[in-house]
């Protein structure tokens, strides 16, 4: 008898009030920072008004958004969103726009930059707009203006790099609302949410988890690594598209996030294999392509063990499937070319006697493979 089909799992769509107060103008004065806005790295969790000014004078572009503004005045067209602060009373938390908080901050005291003092210092003085309130939309709670930034930055034209989205998605599935889902659920839910699969959820989550590890290790004091977004960019790709490697470090699979589970140890080798770069500016594992290759590496002890004790990927790839790998896939793409060379040969006219002496050449090459595979073949069966 045919199985029956499987029952669809229901969605439980989970709705928030997203309604908003009209914009109201604020003083900057009474605004603070989110400390969970998505662009932020764990370490900024908490953080003082001094941490996320220069973060943002780091990673932000805020020198050009002060000269914009201080030339042009505040668009009053795109207010900030905030909401009022539970350890402040009378301030505001901006859930969205930091980044515009911190240019006319800085407009206003450029004695707030903690770097850059003299570009800050030299666009400020002249600047013909300080404005000393920003236009803000109002909403009871923070859980209420996610959605807000899902339409705005996962669907809207201010994209949000995967980084982005995945600390959005954490901080989405720790609502109150959503804890109540069961695993399966709240990834069809925060799926729905971006409009894109659980499965690809699952794997910004779990890439998260493990990016987050490297933050709280502090890349394990690694000097002048990429940007924030390229790093887990790599690191996400590595361990949410191959089970060695994931498995290597201590998770059960490629979407696992028990980040408890992480071993440490294994977690410095690969991030100073993907990040830690010799005197050429070159790194062990040089491009996302190689990834596979290490895959392979890490299955085989023996492989693995070379690898570890210093020796190129290539080298340690000699001692697992990936010769064979690459040998079968060469004579295949050969004999698919020969293929079309012995249907077409008839057809070719001027044909030189090069093209016999090419012939001649493969006829030969062919003779060395076949009696390398035979003489590989006996030695083993010995």
């Amino acid at each position: 008898m045919p199985s029956k089909p499987k029952k669809a799992i229901p969605v439980k769509r989970v709705v928030i009030n997203t309604e908003a107060k009209h914009a109201q103008m604020i003083q900057v004065d009474d605004l603070l920072y989110d400390s969970r806005n998505p662009r932020f790295p764990k370490t900024l969790l908490g953080a003082d008004e001094p941490g996320a000014i220069k973060w943002m004078l780091d990673n932000a572009n805020i020198i050009e958004l002060m000269n914009s503004i201080g030339e042009q005045g505040y668009f009053q067209g795109e207010p900030l969103v905030v909401v009022s602060s539970a350890v402040h009373p009378a301030k505001f938390e901006v859930i969205e726009g930091n980044r515009r908080l911190t240019a006319v901050k800085l407009l206003r005291n450029p004695a707030l930059a903690p770097i850059k003092k003299k570009s800050v210092a030299e666009v400020a003085a002249g600047a013909k707009n300080k404005p000393d309130k920003l236009p803000c939309l109002e909403y009871s709670k923070p859980e209420e203006v996610l959605h807000f930034l899902a339409f705005r930055h996962v669907t809207g034209i201010l994209a949000w790099d995967p980084l982005q989205k995945a600390r959005y998605l954490k901080r989405l599935a720790e609502t109150k609302e959503l804890k109540k889902l069961d695993a399966v659920e709240l990834r069809r839910h925060l799926a729905k949410e971006i409009g894109s699969t659980p499965n690809y959820v699952a794997r910004l989550i779990a890439g998260l988890a493990v990016f987050e590890a490297l933050e709280e290790a502090e890349f394990f004091g690694i000097p002048n690594l990429d940007a924030e977004g390229d790093r887990y960019s790599v690191l996400t790709t590595a361990v949410t598209s191959y089970n060695n490697i994931a498995h290597y470090l201590g998770l059960e699979n490629v979407t696992d996030d028990q980040v408890s589970k992480i071993k440490k140890q294994n977690l410095e080798k690969l991030a100073r294999w993907l990040f830690e770069r010799n005197a050429e500016g070159v790194t062990r594992v040089p491009e996302s392509r190689a990834l596979k290759k290490l895959n392979r590496v890490i299955a085989k002890r023996e492989a693995l063990d070379r690898f570890e004790s210093g020796r190129s990927l290539d080298e340690a790839d000699l001692f697992t499937e990936g010769p064979l790998e690459t040998f079968r896939a060469a004579l295949e793409g050969a004999k698919s070319r020969l293929e079309v060379a012995r249907d077409v040969v008839h057809l070719a006219v001027g044909l030189a006697e090069a093209d016999i002496q090419a012939v001649e050449d493969v006829k030969g090459l062919a003779t060395v493979i076949s009696g390398a595979v035979k003489e590989t073949r006996s030695s083993k069966n010995k």
